[in-house]
């Protein structure tokens, strides 16, 4: 990793979030590719099934996930460390909140005009509205989700399947759109990951313009935090849907661990 490029990232922790979201590079990782198959009867999405030996489903995040991480970064740090295990049970809690309440077919023809969310409804705005997020942080972090897939994209780390189908999920006949680590990014994303604590070390003997770098420690926490949350999340909804399935009598696909990003 060169001097400006880690300088970036250390100046800039949504870029390390925005990477971290950023699928694996299909080459490192063929259980997250997925292949679209078009036929006259309609399109299949097809995920390949994990091998006996995969401990944990993998998670998939969009480019929706990462601008929900930078979100809940912009929240946690506007109301610092104590906030922390709020955010991680608002985030369990809306994992069981979003399994007991997914949005039911309406055929085209019955929905109505108007775009008004049911009170039953789980989806993005409303965890946001949870965590009452607040209208600033959700400003902020649009100009900075921005800002961090340019980044990315600029300096050959992350790209869209668009420009490198590989990766490509459907959502109703909308493609989902991914940001897709390149086998570079994903090196400084592997040297982040195992450096961290050095990261730490080095910027704390530093200054800046506004003096010593004393917040340093809780801001790249807070990638780690923000993780924690999406992972629990997604783990809350499985062990919900579960418990759900089980008491109509329905089966149930055996796991052995929690949900991971990257089999981490």
């Amino acid at each position: 990793m060169t001097p400006a490029l880690r300088e970036a990232f250390l100046e800039n922790p949504e870029y390390v979030l925005a990477l971290m979201f950023s699928a694996p590079d299909k080459k490192e990782s063929q259980r997250q590719s997925v292949t679209i198959d078009f036929s006259e009867d309609g399109v299949t999405a097809t995920v390949p099934r994990p091998e006996r030996d995969t401990p944990a489903p993998q998670l998939l995040a969009n480019k929706e996930t990462i601008y929900s991480a930078i979100v809940m970064y912009q929240t946690l740090m506007d109301r610092g460390p104590d906030y922390t295990d709020s955010l991680l049970e608002s985030a369990r809690r809306f994992g069981r909140y979003a399994a007991l309440r997914a949005p039911e077919f309406v055929p085209l023809s019955d929905r109505k005009d108007d775009r008004s969310e049911g009170p039953g409804q789980a989806d993005t705005i409303s965890f946001f509205n949870q965590i009452e997020s607040g209208p600033h942080n959700l400003e902020v972090a649009v100009r900075k989700t921005r800002d961090a897939l340019a980044f990315l994209e600029h300096e050959g780390l992350a790209i869209d399947p668009a420009f490198a189908p590989g990766l490509m999920v459907l959502t109703g006949l909308i493609p989902v759109h991914f940001s897709i680590r390149t086998p570079k990014g994903q090196r400084i994303y592997k040297e982040i990951c195992v450096n961290a604590p050095y990261w730490f070390l080095k910027i704390h003997r530093g200054r800046n313009a506004d003096g010593p770098f004393n917040d340093v420690d809780f801001r790249f926490r807070g990638i780690d935090i923000v993780k924690k949350a999406i992972t629990a999340m997604a783990t809350q909804y499985l062990d919900s849907e579960e418990e759900d399935r089980r008491r109509n009598g329905q089966p149930v696909v055996r796991r052995h661990q929690a949900p991971q990003l990257d089999g981490e």
